[in-house]
């Protein structure tokens, strides 16, 4: 049975990853297991992330999921999260060919009492919100070189996240260059912290946790109680730091081999 933390999470999770078709480039597939993909022709994030299984028909599902990925119209790349199903998924994913990649990702919360916001003491960090298309590219550009290596996503397709009042974008500076990113997704008392990247000729200088202190400040002042991420394992420290605890680990697999 999984905890109200795990629920949260997981919860927030599958709503980043909803996000994404609205830059219309991507499309969202829903059924037992669930997938975005890049539309023909376009760029953007492929990953399932929601498995929810019949135990009677898992294989059959799986079996169909594997002859799509071989069409190619559905990712190699799934996240097996707690909730998953049947109970002997992963077993069942692996007998069919998929490799587990290893570092997994902490899924993790932050309660609005136990925040210890990090900034910058010696004040070389500048943290604003952004809402320019001009401050959007900028935030783009560094979120495709610092997180993804590569050009996932487009300032144009994506200004519509901006214009969303449900998301918030924030641009960090270090000696006024634009270094660092980080945004927010609010629903209701329960909110998540993405996109959090670093240059990386700039880490290790206080960019990234003052500016997910403010942006986790924003969400406590709009009247979150809880904040969720789901990061990857070399920044457990900077979240441990500003207050988050771990609930699980979610487990990364690929059709094929590791290095396909």
């Amino acid at each position: 049975m999984l905890s109200p933390e795990q629920e949260n999470i997981i919860k927030n999770y599958y709503r980043y990853y909803k996000t994404f078709p609205l830059s219309g480039a991507v499309e969202l597939h829903t059924g037992g297991i669930s997938w975005i993909m890049p539309k023909k022709g376009e760029k953007g994030p492929a990953i399932a992330f929601d498995l929810k299984l019949d135990p009677q028909t898992a294989q059959r599902e799986i079996d169909g999921f594997i002859s799509s990925i071989q069409q190619g119209s559905a990712p190699r790349q799934l996240i097996v999260t707690p909730d998953a199903g049947p109970e002997d998924i992963i077993r069942l994913l692996k007998a069919s060919g998929f490799t587990d990649l290893g570092g997994d990702e902490p899924g993790m919360l932050l309660y609005r009492d136990d925040f210890t916001p990090r900034f910058d003491a010696a004040g070389s960090i500048t943290c604003r919100e952004v809402r320019s298309k001009e401050d959007f590219a900028v935030w783009i550009d560094i979120v495709n070189a610092a997180l993804h290596g590569w050009e996932m996503i487009d300032a144009k397709r994506y200004y519509t996240w901006v214009l969303n009042g449900t998301y918030r974008f924030y641009l960090g500076e270090v000696g006024g260059v634009p270094a660092s990113t980080a945004a927010t997704i609010l629903n209701g008392d329960t909110a998540s912290l993405e996109f959090v990247s670093t240059l990386e000729e700039y880490r290790h200088r206080h960019a990234a946790s003052s500016l997910c202190s403010k942006a986790i400040a924003g969400l406590f002042e709009q009247g979150a109680r809880t904040v969720t991420l789901s990061g990857s394992a070399d920044a457990v420290r900077l979240y441990e730091g500003l207050g988050f605890c771990g609930y699980f680990n979610n487990i990364i697999m690929r059709y094929g081999q590791a290095d396909v």
